[in-house]
């Protein structure tokens, strides 16, 4: 098992979280504006898993790998167990891999124990689940884009959704999200593309996502949604932006919710329930 230990500046550490989009981490430490954070790996996923947090580092323009640490498997089992507890969302529990939920007032979700470490799920991804219930029907077709660890993929398909189809760009992702459908005995198809060589139209559009990526393809979510499109990773000095982002695209917010963020107090994210006007 690797430690990949990583520093970035604080302003930007939300929107690395975004665009890591449900990967779990765990701060090791502060100092002034910078934030020392640890993800975990196993040996095989090593170099992918770098190359992917490089990645966002490159894209958000900020963020470094200090080092990467060899840890015990016995230790990293207890430090798993020990920061990886059940988190009640909307009418969902996520769980670790190995617990077996044998409640009935819950919809369990699995994580896979090898991206997820430390993770009380982001903000973001809390709204998300929040809204989903909402909006996904038995019968509806579904698109995760960015769709990270599966996480919203895998709770569209347990709210009942017909067919659910999970994109992202990262080799990583489709890994994770193949991994956790499995651990989760759910049909997902994770696909390594980018939205606008997707084809056909769905009912629902799930998005957690951060603005630019949004301006850069609401052209392509808009034409392939039918009936509604759940958002969120925009936080408080965004969302006039996001708003007049949707009124250009002839959308309208039907709903919208918003959350504290989990590290940042200051900070509130939001997340939204779309339609074509």
């Amino acid at each position: 098992m690797k430690r990949i230990i990583c520093e970035i500046e604080e302003p930007s550490f939300e929107l690395f979280l975004i665009e890591l989009n449900g990967y779990g981490f765990e701060i090791v430490g502060r100092d002034k504006n910078r934030i020392k954070f640890a993800i975990y790996s196993e040996d095989k996923d090593l170099q992918s898993t770098k190359e992917m947090v490089e990645c966002v580092f490159k894209d958000i323009g900020t963020g470094n790998v200090l080092d990467i640490e060899d840890i015990e498997e016995e230790n990293w089992e207890f430090a798993w167990q020990e920061n990886f507890k059940p988190v009640v969302v909307s009418k969902f529990i996520v769980i670790p891999e190995w617990e077996i939920y044998r409640g009935n007032k819950y919809i369990p979700i699995k994580i896979h124990i090898g991206k997820a470490f430390g993770t009380g799920l982001h903000s973001t991804t809390q709204l998300m689940l929040e809204l989903l219930p909402e909006v996904i029907k038995r019968e509806y077709t579904v698109l995760d884009v960015g769709t990270g660890t599966g996480i919203l993929a895998i709770a569209s398909k347990k709210l009942g959704a017909k067919r659910v189809i999970a994109i992202d760009i990262e080799d990583a992702a489709i890994e994770e999200c193949e991994l956790n459908s499995w651990e989760n005995e759910v049909d997902i198809e994770c696909i390594k593309s980018s939205i606008e060589n997707i084809n056909g139209k769905f009912d629902v559009i799930v998005a957690n996502l951060q603005l630019d990526i949004f301006e850069k393809y609401m052209k392509d979510i808009k034409r392939r949604f039918k009936k509604y499109f759940v958002a969120s990773g925009i936080f408080n000095g965004e969302i006039e932006n996001f708003k007049k982002l949707l009124k250009e695209n002839n959308l309208k917010i039907i709903k919208q919710i918003e959350k504290r963020d989990n590290h940042i107090k200051e900070e509130k994210w939001y997340g939204f329930i779309i339609q074509h006007k």
